[in-house]
């Protein structure tokens, strides 16, 4: 059985061609995980494994390495560095001990890389940094550090220094190798900043010095509290400083016996092999050969092989695991149990989803808070290109979602659309391709179609008669209507003011049908018509040739006649939009909103002592759904957004022409 303090589960993070996964490859290696030491350039990375990212030489979704060495268990998180596949960076910060931002001497500390750094204090999870690319033409490692100290804080102190930056860079030295070091009195005194030992503490105000043996003490309980955040120098291409990197988290990073969780009321769960199990699901994969996998981290119990397990949705039997194990890339090795702490896969379980609690089948399920992950704010409609595949595209968009808490589908009754949702363009183009590859599905795709509404501005009169003469019996209606404007979010309402049996009274639902009819797919578009009265106050029929369908004819007519002159106008959804930016891009961003999307300010903020500007506005759907790509480009990567529905409002004038001009209904040719 693995004990608690030999566990070592460690996530990387960072942003694009920092060299994340170059540095997991190196450590796979050293570990054992692989027999040859993995490359993203020559595609045979160990955790790269889906065609898309080998094609694009980037990490899409994340990776994991897993052996043991030593008698210590490793689990290595790799994690995509665009900011569009998040939601896999924010599992596997939350499901670790120790999350390792991975920072290039060429691009620096970038606000990606600091706000997933951010997001892991946020949680309470230890970190350390990691500067690659030290040997570059015009890398400065000192640069970097003071670029780490000013924007995340004096909490980052540099415990594994180059020799020098540049080419010339060939090995790394420790902290504790040299006790002269300028780095060595900020190190005690980040240690000291967590120290309990009042006894030591007043002996180190007293001496200002602590023994190797002291520091190396107490330096995980430091870092597991957020006041010391080491900074180490390798280089995972060449390899050089990555086994010391590795002797720095055996010997320092935080385990499962001191970062325990809490459950949903704050309490603390004992990470006790011999407790009730409990675990939760952070991934969840779909493999061709075996199905649907979990990725589980334990927090409780012990779970073994020939466990059934149930999940919020399991029925009382629950069921059996297809099989326990670890994992490397697509390699998986079985095993018998897995402890408290320990991060493992099981496959077949289908009552257990991404971000829901397990345990087994007896043994009451905790209640646990999962990381909170970003909704989507991009959508694309969808079209399967093959007829067969419109019975195929439900299950697989299913499954991928599955696997995606930020990817999403939807059927908009309202449109006739199917629409996906994801991150970005980016977000939503890579998973189509998996879509192809996967399921053998392909699809077109285009912007949705904005859901307008349709009203009436004053009230006005209609009249139609409908007469259809072809050889014995033929068809009669004639109805007069009015139509009048009711207050915001009436409704639709039916009068019914016909007196002396100018129209029957049987024939009056019909009538009244086909006025619903038009409401329901409008008069100036193929959108619903909202609050307004509709009311029949005359008419005319004929004993023979009237029928229910000639007055459900003419009510939809004359409805139309009198909709048309009561001035109608169509109404857009309008967004409320949260805006997070660098301070520096706030102007052009106030001024893009007002300027060129018919947006409207109204409220902003600072955050970050100063760092990020927040703007609250409310802007035209249809002018901000591409925002996500607009967004990137003025903010270099460094804006973000959320956005949900409003209200809705009037479409001016000029824009209602042109849209009546590309939607308008045809109505003569229905």
């Amino acid at each position: 059985m693995t004990a608690l303090d030999a566990i070592r589960n460690v996530s990387f993070v960072g942003h694009p061609s920092s060299g994340k996964t170059s540095l997991v490859d190196a450590l796979a290696f050293l570990i054992g995980a692989s027999a040859r030491k993995g490359s993203v350039a020559d595609k045979t990375s160990v955790v790269d494994i889906e065609p898309e990212e080998q094609e694009k030489g980037h990490t899409l979704q994340g990776g994991m390495v897993q052996a043991v060495k030593d008698g210590f268990f490793w689990t290595f998180l790799d994690t995509p560095g665009y900011p569009d596949f998040v939601s896999s960076a924010n599992a596997a910060m939350f499901a670790t001990d120790l999350v390792v931002g991975v920072i290039s001497c060429a691009s620096g500390v970038t606000y990606n890389a600091r706000k997933k750094l951010e997001t892991a204090a946020t949680w309470q999870r230890g970190r350390a940094i990691v500067v690659t690319h030290v040997d570059g033409d015009n890398a400065s490692f000192e640069e970097v550090i003071e670029d780490l100290q000013k924007q995340i804080g004096e909490v980052c102190v540099p415990v594994l220094f180059p020799d020098k930056s540049g080419p010339g860079f060939s090995k790394v030295t420790t902290v504790f190798e040299n006790d002269a070091n300028d780095w060595r009195r900020s190190l005690m005194d980040r240690v000291m900043d967590a120290c309990a030992d009042e006894k030591l503490l007043n002996r180190y105000l007293e001496t200002e010095t602590l023994s190797e043996e002291e520091l190396r003490e107490h330096m995980p309980r430091a870092i597991a509290a957020g006041k010391l955040v080491p900074v180490l120098a390798c280089n995972p291409i060449s390899g050089v400083g990555v086994d010391k990197l590795l002797d720095f988290m055996h010997d320092f990073a935080p385990h499962p016996d001191t970062s325990i969780a809490n459950d949903a009321d704050g309490k603390p769960i004992p990470p006790d092999p011999g407790g009730p199990l409990a675990g939760y699901a952070f991934n969840v994969k779909s493999d061709p050969h075996v199905g649907k996998i979990c990725i589980v981290r334990i927090l409780r119990g012990t779970l073994k092989a020939a466990d059934q397990l149930v999940g919020p949705k399991s029925n009382d039997r629950g069921e059996k695991m297809g099989g326990l194990f670890r994992m490397t890339g697509k390699k998986r090795d079985p095993i018998e149990q897995a402890v408290p702490g320990e991060i493992v896969a099981f496959s077949k379980v289908e009552a257990v989803h991404y971000g829901e609690v397990f345990s087994r089948v007896g043994t009451p399920l905790i209640a646990f808070p999962m990381a909170a992950q970003p909704e989507p704010m991009v959508s694309l409609a969808v079209v399967p290109k093959a007829r067969g595949d419109e019975q195929k595209i439900g299950e697989a968009l299913h499954k991928l979602a599955a696997e995606d808490p930020t990817y999403k589908s939807s059927f908009n009754p309202l449109t006739h659309e199917l629409v996906v949702h994801g991150m970005s363009e980016l977000h939503l183009q890579v998973m189509e391709q998996r879509l192809k590859r996967r399921y053998g599905v392909e699809v077109t795709s285009h912007l949705p179609r904005i859901h307008y509404k349709e009203t009436i501005t004053r009230p006005a009169e209609g009249h139609y008669r409908h007469k259809k003469q072809s050889g014995g019996r033929g068809q009669f209606g004639e109805c007069y209507v009015r139509v009048r404007p009711l207050e915001k979010g009436a409704g639709v309402t039916f009068t019914d003011s016909v007196v002396g049996g100018a129209i029957p009274r049987n024939l009056i639902p019909a009538t009244e049908k086909g006025m619903r009819d038009m409401v329901a797919k409008g008069v100036l578009t193929h959108s619903e018509v909202v609050d307004l009265d509709f009311e029949v106050y005359d008419g005319k029929y004929h004993e023979v040739d009237s029928d229910e369908a000639s007055f459900k004819i003419a009510g939809a007519r004359a409805f139309m006649d009198a909709f048309k002159k009561a001035h109608p106008v169509l109404l857009e959804p309008v967004m409320e939009l949260v805006i997070s930016v660098p301070t520096e891009a706030a102007g052009a961003i106030f001024s893009d909103l007002t300027s060129h999307r018919r947006g409207q300010v109204v409220d902003q903020w600072n955050e970050a002592d100063g760092r990020i500007t927040v703007i609250k506005a409310h802007a035209p759907l249809s002018t901000v759904q591409t925002y996500q790509r607009e967004l990137k480009s003025q903010t270099a990567g460094e804006g973000s957004f959320t956005m949900s529905l409003f209200d809705y409002s009037a479409v001016p004038v000029n824009e209602q022409a042109k849209i009546l001009a590309q939607f308008g209904h045809k109505h003569e040719e229905e």
